[in-house]
């Protein structure tokens, strides 16, 4: 046995390097990544090294997490990453089944396997149209007398012949296994918010997706939505999956942009509030509410706005405290007797305010329709929401600036005047209305664009 293997996780090709390993380890090492193995020589995009271990099983289970979070972090991006099994027909018609760990999904995809074939039971990636990307590791399988979790190959469980056409998703369900289940699983329709509330803290690296809230929506919309399966036993799920993979699979869906209106330039003194720095949101089109998606310090919280929350939003574009009051009043109608609307909006946007999502100076963010090249001080910029855009060349300050906004996601105009001017050992108003000028031409182009 060599001392390095080369399997494919999501479509990134990782090379596990076992030169640590005795003989006997590298055997299992490679026997339960049999089916993600990649031909000998091909081009490698990670390296995860194995290190030697007395416990051979926590060994094992400790590389399959390396291997995964090597691979979700080389695609970052790229790629809607789910935590979730698939499971594909001979039509290569995939269902996604997500769920959080520890909760039967690895056991529905093990029992499920016996019928379709194996794509993941940890990581699904979909592309933007539909396709699926998939990650055959081993199944991570819990056993009563073992203290970690044993690394099986899928195709032991395998029944399903591998699709010879591309994978496509056909269906997104969100698994909930309750022993106070019907026999027969339940399966019901989901609203957008609901999916995105159920998906969202199961999508790994969801705020370095370009327009991720959009596409996770357009994505539903084409595959009929989403639904949860309430059930007993994996081995009551049969019915219900086959019933979701002949849904027929998406294939170009349409992306719809959010254009957030400018706020006004503020010249007069007076406090103003505009939407704070986030990564994406969206209008759902369930009920008027507004899903909004930051990046936290744990990688991203998904919100959704309701009550009188998404018409403080909608207004808070260089909005006066009053204008906020008239614009709540004017979409909602006046507050019940006895409560004061300024009282009302005043305890919300503060709440807002206190969670980032309303800041009181503007906040920018790249428009997630642009193509962008780095240098070492230069970034070239083209917009692709115009089709007869030219390139753009950015250096210097400007090129600090873009650095900021690409690596931020979304920032306030304060935060990126100070790293562009601590960049440059110079105060943030010395630049402030250049940096505020070049923002609002990049703008106009369409390769910026206001929170």
């Amino acid at each position: 046995m060599g001392e390095r293997i080369v399997i494919s996780a999501v479509g990134v090709s990782v090379e596990i390097d076992m030169a640590e390993l005795d003989e006997a380890v590298r055997e299992q090492v490679a026997e339960a990544w049999r089916d993600a193995r990649l031909p000998d020589g091909r081009h490698v995009d990670v390296t995860v090294p194995v290190a030697a271990s007395d416990d051979t099983e926590r060994t094992l289970s400790n590389l399959s997490t390396q291997v995964t979070l090597a691979a979700l972090a080389h695609r970052k991006g790229d790629l809607w990453m789910l935590h979730a099994a698939g499971l594909a027909d001979e039509r290569g018609h995939v269902v996604v089944l997500a769920a959080p760990s520890g909760t039967g999904k690895t056991t529905a995809a093990r029992h499920l396997s016996a019928r379709y074939a194996y794509v993941s039971d940890e990581t699904v990636g979909v592309d933007s149209q539909g396709g699926i990307v998939a990650y055959r590791k081993p199944l991570s399988v819990i056993q009563p007398d073992r203290v970690h979790k044993e690394q099986i190959p899928p195709s032991q469980f395998e029944g399903g012949e591998w699709p010879q056409k591309a994978l496509r998703l056909s269906a997104l369900a969100v698994l909930e296994r309750d022993p106070a289940a019907p026999e027969q699983p339940e399966v019901t329709p989901l609203t957008t918010a609901e999916a995105l509330e159920a998906l969202g803290p199961q999508s790994s690296y969801l705020c370095d997706l370009r327009d991720g809230l959009h596409l996770l929506e357009a994505l539903l919309r084409a595959t009929g939505g989403a639904v949860r399966i309430r059930y007993r036993e994996a081995s009551s799920l049969d019915d219900a999956i086959a019933s979701l993979l002949d849904r027929e699979p998406p294939f170009a869906p349409v992306v719809p942009t959010y254009e957030a209106p400018a706020p006004d330039r503020v010249t007069d003194a007076g406090e103003r509030l505009y939407r704070g720095a986030v990564v994406d949101a969206m209008e759902l089109p369930d009920d008027g509410r507004i899903a909004v998606l930051q990046r936290s310090s744990s990688g991203g919280r998904l919100s959704v706005l309701d009550g009188i929350a998404p018409a403080i939003w909608r207004a808070a574009n260089g909005a006066t405290f009053d204008e906020l009051v008239t614009a709540v009043t004017d979409a909602i109608g006046a507050p019940p007797e006895g409560a004061d609307a300024a009282d009302l909006v005043r305890v919300a946007a503060d709440e807002l305010r206190t969670s980032g999502m309303l800041a009181g100076e503007p906040c920018w963010r790249l428009d997630p329709r642009v193509a962008w090249t780095d240098g070492d001080d230069r970034t070239v910029v083209l917009g692709l929401a115009d089709p007869q855009a030219q390139p753009l060349a950015l250096e210097r300050s400007a090129h600090a600036v873009w650095q900021v906004l690409s690596s931020k996601g979304a920032v306030t105009q304060g935060e990126l005047l100070r790293e562009v001017a601590e960049a440059f050992d110079v105060e943030p108003a010395e630049i402030e209305g250049d940096v505020v000028d070049l923002l609002e031409g990049l703008r106009v182009k369409r390769v910026v664009e206001y929170c």
